[in-house]
């Protein structure tokens, strides 16, 4: 099978995917493509957060103890984003308890 002109690009980029992937693994992040692992790397990194990791849960916490539940948009993709995928009364809850 000949491989794609593309795969010599992505061959030469690798390297610094795969230092990506240390640079997130270093901050909880155990996939830099699952989960928005990436751009809650960057997001955390530009806003001295820090990542509580698991799929449960909030996303980061500040200094301070505030916790954030990071949401991000691609807007190529779309002008909007949902609130949670799958809201419930258990959400509600958790959410209630953030101050």
């Amino acid at each position: 099978m000949k491989a794609h002109a593309d795969a010599a690009l992505l061959k030469e980029l690798f390297p610094s995917i795969r230092t990506y992937q240390e640079l997130a693994a270093k901050h909880g992040i155990k996939d830099i493509f699952q989960d928005n692992g990436g751009k809650i790397l960057q997001v955390c990194l530009t806003l001295n957060l820090k990542v509580l990791g698991g799929r449960e849960g909030n996303d980061a916490i500040d200094e301070a103890g505030n916790e954030y539940e990071l949401k991000s948009v691609n807007l190529n993709l779309t002008r909007s984003f949902s609130t949670h995928h799958y809201i419930n009364p258990v959400i509600i809850a958790k959410y209630r308890k953030v101050d």
